[in-house]
């Protein structure tokens, strides 16, 4: 009996610690939280995966399911039209309250990283983002939010130069978590602005959605105001479409073509030093749909694309996530 009674005992204890090792992954909960922002919902808050780009819509009301710890920082909602439908989000794009009406606050750590990583002009470099948008509304699940890329794949709306995805304020102990500086900035553009960046920029020929979420992200944690800051980064793409970038990729659309003759070309126009600072993105590893460039934190419109690249930190391997032989589209179906 001795020996039962032990094992027992035993057996108990197992359970119990692998019931904490479960709880520690995540703590069941119940609720409501209230989008703030249109912030990304992830699948995996560490890896930062966010498979078909969903995001919050603003205002809206999902049901809480989990959060990733008692003194939590991440929020897991019921996102009914995403795959798969349960997200992580940042407890800060939005509020939350719970069914059981237990309040959770962030430790002081979280409180710590957060604040260092959503500190408005506490970056040491920017990245610029620019599109190429035939390759990404061809091929990038969008599900019909975005009217450009209708517009496009509909011949009703030519783009057959660089856009602008955003200019990141970027800091390198953050990774990528940089960003949401101020989860309260609105946008208030004047319609010469958004006539100016449209062109570079077409979300805004329809709507503003694009350029608020950009904004609210990552144009809040500089210094410039709204204005400014896109009209700036509208004279940053205008100058990287026209350099050498622009016109590798205008060169060879419907052709493929080698990520390492595209380096080989550009190293040849800038020098390989600042080459390290480019990296391309492709849809499916294969179709084209961005580059990517990394630009020093006081950097100078009027400069040279190799002068603004010299003026950055190196970043990823100038393939990106690309394998060797990458196709530019052409815009339309």
């Amino acid at each position: 009996m001795r020996t039962n009674s032990h094992f027992i005992t035993v057996v108990v204890g197992t359970i119990l610690s692998l019931s904490s090792l479960t709880a520690t992954a995540s703590i069941r909960a119940s609720g409501s939280f209230t989008a703030n922002g249109d912030c990304d919902a992830y699948q995996s808050f560490r890896k930062q995966t966010n498979p078909d780009n969903t995001q919050l819509v603003n205002d809206k009301q999902y049901a809480i399911k989990a959060i990733n710890k008692k003194e939590f920082d991440w929020v897991q909602i019921l996102i009914p039209n995403a795959s798969p439908a349960m997200r992580w989000v940042n407890k800060s794009c939005g509020s939350s309250k719970f069914n059981d009406d237990v309040t959770f606050k962030p430790s002081s750590s979280s409180n710590a990283t957060s604040k260092r990583c959503n500190t408005r002009n506490d970056f040491d470099s920017y990245v610029l983002a620019l599109t190429w948008q035939p390759g990404f509304c061809e091929h990038f699940k969008y599900k019909g939010n975005k009217p450009e890329c209708t517009a496009i794949n509909d011949g009703k709306l030519n783009i057959t130069h660089l856009t602008l995805h955003g200019l990141w304020p970027n800091k390198t102990s953050c990774g990528t978590k940089y960003g949401y500086c101020d989860r309260y900035a609105r946008l208030d553009l004047s319609a010469a602005t958004i006539k100016d960046i449209a062109p570079w920029m077409p979300n805004f020929y329809y709507q503003t959605k694009f350029g608020e979420y950009e904004w609210k992200k990552h144009g809040a944690c500089q210094n410039l105001d709204d204005n400014a800051y896109f009209l700036t980064a509208t004279q940053l793409v205008k100058k990287v479409d026209a350099s050498a970038i622009g016109q590798f990729i205008k060169a060879n659309i419907g052709k493929n073509v080698s990520t390492a003759s595209f380096k080989k070309n550009l190293i040849s126009h800038f020098g390989a030093d600042a080459v390290d600072r480019i990296s391309l993105a492709c849809s499916q590893g294969r179709y084209l749909n961005e580059v990517r460039l990394n630009i020093g934190k006081s950097f100078n419109v009027n400069n040279s694309v190799q002068q603004l690249l010299e003026s950055g930190p190196k970043g990823r391997p100038f393939y990106g996530n690309c394998h060797k032989k990458i196709y530019i589209e052409a815009a339309g179906k």
